[in-house]
């Protein structure tokens, strides 16, 4: 069987990992390891607060807004990827948003890196969290770099790129006191936005004809009935996969300003991302939130199991926080779009469990 493109990801990291000698990491907080985030501790220069880090890319969405000749969005999901990430940590300040651009000529004669930026900008202007947490660290659009790279990326029409971010903010020691988990608390689901920047690959190629594919070798690989101009849901198939990655840093600031919670960011791998977890328990959700319908459509359209589905797509539920019983209606209050999906329960080992339609589905691992 020819291994997915989540068993070639998982190889590629645990070989990057192996390459890591454990002096790069001598100043990492060990309760960040495997994390969404990481955490760096240094007394001399912050001493009253952790360092967080995240870096991540857009991945094949971008293939849709190149098609589409839409460049002004995607901004928004790079900045998404890592504030969600670092949204997991709760009290978060993000601090510094750097990020990588390469593309072909076209993109930079046309002078699209504006439009590209402006998304950036866009999705920056949602990541303050000073006046939340009431502290004077503000977000900061850092150093950037722009790569002509016609030999590197190809695209159908001259228009491909490849953008990434990283991003830099501080955790007060004195609010970080991340909540252990335990059998009895709540998971809430903060909805999505639709599906973010995850499973795009299978998206496209179930969904789309194709048509604006040039190339053979990656034509041939669409399987879908639709057009990106094709009506749908009150839009278009295009505009539905573009819609922008819903960004969590605020809401959790507000939550964690108050509550002590655990945070976890559902991007790639879906349900097991609670996996994620330290702790030995069962994260069960007995009350999913209902998908919007471009996940639907596709489910139809795969013939994708449920499995599949749930460890591939957010499935409506873009962030979850779990948090003790008695503070769950207050923060069902804050967080606003959000519902109590389900409990953590005592287990033997870290797994999650849905049930659905009468059926319990198990992920294990992650």
């Amino acid at each position: 069987m020819k291994p997915s493109y989540q068993d070639s990801e998982s190889k590629a990291v645990d070989a990057i990992k192996k390459a890591i000698p454990s002096s790069l990491k001598q100043d990492m907080l060990p309760q960040s390891k495997g994390m969404f985030a990481e955490l760096f501790e240094n007394n001399e220069v912050f001493p009253r607060h952790y360092i967080a880090t995240a870096i991540d890319g857009v991945g094949t969405k971008i293939i849709v807004a190149e098609a589409m000749r839409k460049f002004d969005t995607i901004g928004i999901d790079c900045v998404a990827m890592s504030a969600n990430d670092m949204a997991t940590l709760g009290a978060a300040s993000p601090f510094l948003f750097m990020d990588y651009l390469a593309c072909q000529s076209k993109f930079q004669e046309q002078k699209l890196t504006g439009d590209l930026i402006k998304g950036v900008v866009k999705g920056l202007e949602q990541c303050n969290s000073s006046s939340i947490l009431r502290n004077s660290i503000r977000i900061n659009f850092g150093k950037g770099e722009t790569a002509s790279a016609d030999e590197l990326i190809t695209s159908a029409a001259g228009y491909g790129f490849d953008i990434a971010g990283c991003m830099i903010g501080f955790v007060d020691k004195r609010k970080f006191a991340r909540q252990k988990i335990k059998p009895g608390q709540k998971i809430i689901a903060l909805k999505s936005s639709g599906p973010h920047c995850n499973g795009f690959t299978d998206l496209r190629r179930h969904l789309l004809k194709g048509d604006f594919e040039t190339r053979a070798e990656y034509k041939k690989k669409y399987m879908g009935r639709y057009k990106l101009d094709d009506r749908f849901d009150g839009s278009t198939i295009g505009k539905k996969l573009l819609e922008p990655t819903k960004i969590y840093i605020q809401a959790m600031a507000k939550i964690s300003k108050n509550f002590d919670v655990a945070g976890f960011n559902n991007t790639g791998y879906g349900l097991k991302n609670l996996n994620r977890a330290k702790e030995k328990v069962e994260f069960r959700i007995t009350n999913p939130l209902r998908p919007q319908p471009i996940f639907e459509l596709m489910q139809k359209e795969s013939k994708f199991t449920e499995e599949q589905m749930y460890s591939t797509f957010n499935m409506g539920m873009g962030f979850f926080v779990v948090c003790d019983k008695e503070d769950a209606d207050d923060i069902l209050q804050i967080a606003k779009d959000a519902e109590i999906v389900g409990e953590v329960r005592k287990s033997n080992k870290t797994m999650t469990v849905l049930e659905k339609n009468n059926k319990k589905i198990v992920f294990e691992g992650y």
